[in-house]
């Protein structure tokens, strides 16, 4: 396992029932809208402006996995901890509507963990400098 994916593992969102494996996919994805969010400054929240990212992913292979069929619709980027990106991010990463990124999309083959997870090589998404004071 390559250090890409021990970092990958160690970022992707967690459901109870490992242990899970899964195919990975290359491909790409597509920005498709950046949108602030109206936020309310509660319990658990990031202290920074927040924003939606939803983009599409799409790969020339063919994906086998019936569940692992996601050309065609739109998702949304998130950091590893379930929060929306802020504007710091964005710009660190140059997160721009229209912009595309290596991606890679994992789907579960064995166990009932997370059945798909989008990796990013070039975004950090567990990169939470901007909710550090």
């Amino acid at each position: 396992m390559g250090a890409m994916d021990v970092e990958a593992e160690r970022a992707a969102p967690r459901v109870g029932g490992g242990p899970c494996e899964y195919k990975t996919y290359k491909g790409v994805a597509r920005i498709i809208s950046i949108q602030k969010q109206e936020m309310s400054r509660g319990y658990g929240g990031p202290s920074h402006e927040a924003y939606k990212v939803r983009f599409s992913f799409s790969t020339g292979l063919e994906i086998m996995e019936p569940h692992g069929k996601v050309e065609g619709r739109e998702y949304t980027l998130k950091l590893t901890n379930s929060w929306y990106p802020g504007p710091k991010f964005l710009e660190k990463y140059g997160i721009e509507e229209g912009k595309s990124y290596d991606c890679y999309l994992k789907v579960i083959t064995a166990g009932t963990c997370t059945p798909v997870i989008f990796d990013f090589p070039s975004i950090n998404l567990s990169d939470y400098f901007e909710s550090r004071k």
